[in-house]
């Protein structure tokens, strides 16, 4: 009975062993079927001789870009409206404990004011700056979201079908943008979204590059 040998998924891109007297077999991990090679059949190469590759030569995957929403920008209002409600609380807190004409008591009002302001301000440019990311490497785009409670989607950059940007007015100002990421197999709903990213079009051009078409300073 001939030794089984390694076969790589075409959709999961995991190994498994195989029988080599069968022409297919379904994947155990994903069921996609995959072609049986034996090691000793050359496998031909589908790729034209001046394509990119798809990853470093050395095969070791390598991260490209770290993109995060752009809080300030993408939320003008909240942000000034936080930093004018902290430093009120700050102004009146002071007031009430050294002023003669406000009465002493109302020093809890500024500080719940104080409370307030700094803890909007903690939640938008410290937990929502943490809170979602976009993280593209030279085989695939990474959405990471959450701090304690943590989830993750990705799509390779070979089974990429469309990408979308949206940008409103206010957001093509200040050169930020709503990115999505269709795969091949996906259902009508955007794999990756993620909104308020800096410089969408530039990471476009980077996932379009890893995907060989064309560079990612075009």
């Amino acid at each position: 009975m001939p030794e089984p040998v390694e076969i790589s998924c075409d959709a999961c891109e995991r190994s498994s062993p195989a029988d080599p007297n069968l022409a297919k077999v379904p994947c155990p991990y994903c069921g996609d079927v995959n072609r049986v090679r034996p090691s000793a059949e050359p496998v031909a190469s589908t790729e034209p001789i001046d394509s990119p590759p798809e990853e470093p030569a050395d095969g070791e995957e390598r991260f490209l870009r770290v993109a995060r929403p752009a809080l300030v920008r993408g939320h003008p209002v909240a942000s000034l409206a936080s930093s004018a409600t902290t430093i009120g609380g700050v102004v009146f807190l002071v007031l009430a404990l050294t002023s003669t004409v406000i009465p002493d008591w109302t020093w809890w009002f500024g500080l719940a004011v104080l409370l307030a302001g700094g803890g909007w301000m903690t939640w938008i440019f410290v937990l929502g700056h943490r809170w979602d990311r976009l993280r593209i490497t030279t085989r695939r785009t990474i959405d990471e979201r959450g701090i304690v409670m943590r989830s993750t989607s990705e799509v390779l950059h070979r089974h990429v079908r469309n990408i979308r940007i949206t940008q409103t007015f206010w957001q093509r100002i200040v050169g930020i943008g709503d990115l999505e990421i269709d795969s091949a197999a996906g259902d009508g709903v955007a794999d990756i979204r993620i909104r308020n990213v800096p410089d969408p079009d530039g990471i476009k051009r980077i996932v379009d590059a890893a995907r060989g078409l064309g560079a990612a300073d075009d």
